[in-house]
């Protein structure tokens, strides 16, 4: 859990730097025309699988089962684009952190729940 925490802390003061450019790479890739082409799209995912599978990686020693915690990194990844939009539409910082606080609750909630779960029916 505390690797999420830190993910999401690395993003959110990537995105306060004031040299950073407002958003990220992927959100700017991804959004400036309605439908990228195959290259943009494959390079676009690429990027989104990359960020999943060490989110995926980082929460590998929960008691977990597979599918649930590829869910649970597909969401944090889902959730990190947030950031990105918000800040670029002028969000405070306060309001970046605590999406990253509800999607790092929810995370936490959901392993505490599967693992309670797995311990009831071991």
């Amino acid at each position: 859990m505390r690797a999420v925490e830190a993910f999401f802390d690395g993003v959110l003061s990537r995105i306060a730097g004031p040299a950073v450019p407002v958003g990220c790479l992927i959100a700017q890739s991804a959004t400036p025309s309605p439908a990228l082409n195959d290259e943009n799209s494959t390079q676009v995912r690429g990027l989104l699988d990359l960020l999943r599978q060490r989110v995926r990686t980082a929460l590998a020693d929960s008691a977990v089962e597979t599918a649930s915690l590829d869910e649970l990194a597909t969401v944090v990844v889902a959730v990190n684009q947030s950031p990105a939009v918000l800040s670029r539409a002028g969000a405070a910082d306060a309001e970046l952190r605590s999406v990253a606080r509800l999607v790092c609750t929810t995370v936490a909630g959901t392993l505490t729940r599967a693992a309670s779960q797995d311990v009831t029916q071991g």
